[in-house]
């Protein structure tokens, strides 16, 4: 073994829980795709499905823990400032000021609650970006044994990246909190970065399902595309419904009852179907694929016995 020793990753699907991988002499992109070599250093059987349910079920934990902390030792405004009664004062922060009504971020806006969602964040970040590169490597490997289309394969390769940088620095919504109208802007970037990888996230796995026929439930592929088909339209109108008060040009007039309860219906929506619902889908797939021995193959080995 040389004295800098290399490792090389290679995930590949596999139909039973004995099968670890199978050679191909197919390409990707002009890659070949490499055999697993004889002697294995490490190797894990897991459905990568698990880092996904972890990393959103984490972020509903977060606000939970936001929520509670918030509640329990908040105090803003400070004393001597208006609004300031000695705990939180939801209706006193910008964001109820600019838009009649308080986000789902605001039980996280705000010390003590702000360190220690900081803290917590990282258990959504780290997960996700592990699903992220994983899901492409699966999906390559897949698409190098034609058992996914190119097109998926095209769109998780230029996904990934951004995916990944957005999961990553999703954290930076804490380095900011919502005071004025550019902080507010620095607050909300990394928050719809991320809002934006949530999509592409859920795309990439709903067309992965269809063409693996891993659709739980018997459902139909229609419900699938109309779930992603709401989910954009969910997340562009709640885009342009911020971006439109940043502008001060509002889409909806928020003084008013109707109109404030349908764009926090909207909110909410986001959230339902952006996290709550994937990241019962990804638990739920966790045991759907094991049942059918669809499961991911991660070794670890020296370079040197695969040249």
């Amino acid at each position: 073994m040389a004295d800098s020793e290399q490792a090389a990753v290679e995930m590949a699907s596999s139909k039973n829980d004995e099968e670890r991988a199978g050679d191909s002499g197919s390409a990707v992109q002009g890659q070949s795709v490499i055999p697993l070599p004889k002697q294995i250093r490490v190797g894990v059987t897991f459905n990568l499905e698990i880092f996904r349910c972890i990393g959103l079920s984490a972020g509903i934990v977060l606000l939970l823990i936001g929520t509670i902390v918030t509640n329990a030792a908040v105090v803003f405004p400070a004393k001597g400032d208006e609004g300031y009664n000695g705990k939180f004062n939801a209706e006193a922060t910008y964001i109820y000021a600019l838009f009649h009504f308080n986000h789902t971020c605001t039980v996280l806006d705000f010390n003590p609650s702000k360190s220690v969602s900081a803290l917590v964040v990282m258990l959504n970040s780290v997960p996700m970006c592990l699903f992220v590169v994983l899901s492409y490597l699966r999906i390559r490997q897949d698409y190098a044994q034609g058992q996914v289309n190119k097109a998926l394969y095209v769109f998780s390769a230029i996904c990934t990246p951004y995916n990944f940088l957005a999961y990553l620095y999703f954290y930076m919504v804490f380095v900011n909190s919502p005071y004025d109208k550019s902080s507010f802007i620095a607050h909300y970037l990394p928050y719809m970065f991320y809002q934006i990888a949530l999509m592409l996230t859920a795309f990439e796995q709903c067309f992965y399902v269809l063409q693996k026929n891993l659709i739980p439930f018997n459902a139909s592929p229609l419900l699938v595309k109309i779930y992603l088909a709401l989910l954009v339209a969910v997340c562009l109108f709640y885009t342009i419904f911020v971006w439109s008060f940043l502008a001060d040009a509002p889409i909806i007039d928020t003084t008013k009852t109707g109109p404030r309860s349908f764009a926090v219906f909207i909110m909410f929506t986001f959230d339902v179907m952006a996290v709550i619902f994937p990241a019962f889908m990804a638990g739920y797939h966790c045991y759907y694929t094991d049942k059918f021995k669809q499961r991911s193959y991660l070794a670890f080995y020296d370079q040197d016995e695969v040249q």
